[in-house]
């Protein structure tokens, strides 16, 4: 049974709490202060701690920075009569789940809770599941814990089977890489060879003289004659990594390559047929290149036919820390390096970074903290600034405009409220109504004003 400790200096509200929480089914254990819960807590266990905003002596975010000190992994929910954008953001800096306004409202109440403890037992499964991930040289960093990503997963499985050419699209540092290569792994073209081109670092006739080859004396830059991966490839695949930067010339000759199999290498007229597979990726968005002329259109008609959008890091929070565990384990390991334990608090403040360099710049921080990291033990002290400092906050007041930063905020706070909402009551739009307590058709034209799209949280079936 879940137990849950209930800090308020009334005792009435105390007694109101205590009951609509002990009639779910959890264990009850209550506090009329912050000293007494810092006791209670430090003497026992307890999966939630609820705790009123406003009390004497210690309020409760002074009292949510200690908790959290003790047991970092406690859920903190705060009430206050005084709701706030400032409050909210200060308690969920310091490492709070959530708030609720007083009066509170039973359903919602339970819900949060309920949503509480399913994080923390998530938490637990993916640490527990990244120690006992056995380390193989064929496991793909695009396991995940995330709904979306096990369908993209499924999907990309699917389309494996076939040959045809996919786009993967994706945030920079999404490993779109990875997915391609886990798509040859699941082909028929699994045993040949898998090949990688960057565009970010060829130039368009580097590139062409890789793909497509070369024959002796083309030109004074390529003297050798040279094989290009199209005849190397033979039934394998060839990534090419960031297609937008490729001239309207060499998108002319990869779509021939795509419509026909047919490539001639430069400096012969000869055609050659190539059974190999092309994965292409891109970061920038190719509708858009293709509006502005700058990508060639009759190419990305070809290529979004079987598109794939890897999700950015922020969107699948299940996978940061079953991630960071992963890849400090590797690099400890190929570093010949000891990591015995991550501290508690740790895992608190990556699960609260948004990530804007996603699972690239969380393999580059677990490799800093594990080389800085002298005593096996990895804390915070050891990550960059930019994270200690939760970067998703520091630009909420981040000028003088009182307007502004009203407008800011508020918006920051519509949009992440009601996004959680709508993936806690997957999508249902009367169900989150119900639950925060707006009218149906205000919170429609609220959502529409926003900009968010409610299908986005929906179960697909």
């Amino acid at each position: 049974m879940k137990r849950i400790i209930i800090v308020d200096d009334e005792s009435s509200s105390r007694a109101i709490l205590k009951k609509i929480i002990s009639d779910a089914g959890y264990s009850v254990t209550l506090a009329s202060g912050g000293e007494e819960a810092l006791k209670k807590i430090s003497a026992s266990r307890f999966d939630v701690m609820l705790t009123d905003l406003n009390m004497p002596l210690m309020n409760g975010i002074e009292l949510t920075e200690k908790v959290l000190q003790i047991e970092p992994d406690m859920i903190v929910i705060l009430i206050t009569a005084y709701g706030s954008i400032r409050t909210a953001v200060e308690a969920i800096r310091l490492g709070a789940f959530d708030f609720l306004s007083k009066p509170v409202n039973k359903d919602e109440l339970l819900l949060i809770i309920s949503r509480g403890i399913e994080k923390a037992t998530l938490l637990k499964e993916n640490l527990l599941l990244s120690r006992e991930l056995k380390r193989t040289k064929n496991v793909p960093v695009l396991i995940s814990d995330n709904d979306k990503m096990k369908g993209i997963m499924e999907n990309a499985k699917q389309i494996a089977l076939a040959d045809s050419a996919i786009l993967i699209t994706g945030e920079p540092g999404t490993e779109k890489q990875e997915l391609a290569r886990f798509i040859h792994n699941n082909s028929q073209g699994a045993k040949y060879e898998f090949i990688s081109l960057d565009c970010n670092t060829l130039s368009d006739d580097s590139f062409e003289s890789e793909l497509f080859g070369h024959i002796k004396g083309y030109s004074k830059k390529f003297i050798s004659a040279n094989k290009g991966y199209l005849e190397i490839a033979e039934k394998g695949t060839i990534f090419i990594n960031e297609i937008s930067k490729l001239s309207s010339y060499v998108q002319l000759k990869l779509l021939r390559v795509l419509n026909e199999k047919q490539f001639s290498k430069l400096g012969e007229n000869k055609l050659n047929i190539s059974n190999a597979r092309i994965i292409v990726s891109s970061s920038e968005g190719l509708e858009k290149l293709v509006y502005e002329r700058k990508f060639n259109e009759n190419l990305y008609n070809k290529l979004k036919l079987f598109e794939i959008n890897i999700p950015p890091l922020k969107e699948r929070p299940e996978d940061i820390l079953f991630f960071f565990n992963k890849f400090v384990e590797e690099i400890a390991y190929s570093k010949n390096l000891t990591v015995k334990e991550i501290s508690p608090d740790v895992t608190r403040m990556i699960i609260n970074y948004m990530w804007p360099g996603n699972l690239s710049e969380l393999k580059d921080t677990a490799e800093r903290v594990v080389i800085l990291c002298t005593d096996g033990v990895i804390r915070k002290e050891l990550f960059p600034e930019n994270i200690l400092e939760v970067e998703q906050y520091k630009d909420l007041f981040a000028n003088s405009s009182y307007k502004a930063n009203k407008a800011k905020a508020v918006n920051d706070f519509e949009v992440n409220f009601i996004k959680k909402y709508l993936k806690l009551c997957k999508g249902n739009i009367s169900e989150v109504g119900r639950v925060i307590g707006f009218h149906q058709i205000s919170l429609r034209q609220k959502i529409a004003k926003l900009g968010i799209n409610p299908k986005e949280f929906s179960v697909k079936k």
